[in-house]
């Protein structure tokens, strides 16, 4: 019951989108670990335009089409749970920086990890303001 609430729900989406930051840290420095390799493709991570989508979806039919095919229409098609949003990491293929068709972008890739580490820093406070707000709650209210 405690795990369905808008409260867990709401620390799991912080816990992907902690998950999400470090994976991006980690990117973020391959690519600047080969800013000098001939040839190398950056990557980068997708995580909050999908989980932006699967916050805003809203089921507003409550009629329900029930299919007995896959190729059937689906009037109300499955809507993603916003807590089982993942990152992604997509290489960028089709771009290069210089001749050596290398594409990564070192003043980019360090204002990338400095916008990174401060959404971390946020997201930790957030779920640390969570975290004491349900230790309140499991007091008593703070008697």
């Amino acid at each position: 019951m405690f795990d369905q609430s808008g409260q867990m729900r709401t620390l799991k989406i912080l816990e992907n989108t902690l998950d999400t930051a470090i994976l991006r840290q980690k990117v973020i420095a391959d690519n600047i670990a080969n800013v000098n390799t001939p040839r190398f493709k950056k990557s980068y991570v997708s995580f909050e335009d999908e989980l932006s989508q699967a916050l805003q979806r809203k089921n507003y039919s409550s009629f329900r089409a029930i299919t007995t095919d896959e190729r059937h229409i689906q009037f109300n098609p499955p809507q993603q749970d916003p807590t089982t949003v993942r990152p992604r990491i997509h290489i960028e293929e089709d771009t290069f920086f210089r001749n050596d068709l290398n594409n990564v972008d070192i003043n980019g890739e360090m204002t990338n990890l400095a916008k990174n580490s401060m959404m971390y820093e946020a997201v930790v406070n957030r779920v640390t303001w969570s975290l004491r707000l349900l230790q309140t709650v499991i007091k008593g209210g703070g008697r």
